[in-house]
């Protein structure tokens, strides 16, 4: 199953110390993980799992203070 997220979700990529946006989500029935199609900053779009994305810094919805980028 795929998944177009309107709206697209920020996200940071640490792997990358990039930030981007989630635009798909791919679902593999079996899979453990969730993949996300993330267009990056630099202009690349990767897939990633869930576990290779954090939510981006967000001073609107107090995200700014929990959130320590490595």
């Amino acid at each position: 199953m795929i998944l177009q997220l309107n709206p697209m979700i920020p996200v940071y990529v640490p792997r990358f110390k990039l930030e981007g946006f989630a635009f798909l989500v791919r679902c593999l029935s079996q899979e453990h993980y969730t993949i996300f199609t993330v267009a990056l900053d630099d202009g690349t779009i990767w897939e990633l799992n869930n576990k290779e994305i954090r939510f981006c810094k967000n001073i609107t919805m107090e995200r700014d203070k929990q959130i320590k980028y490595d």
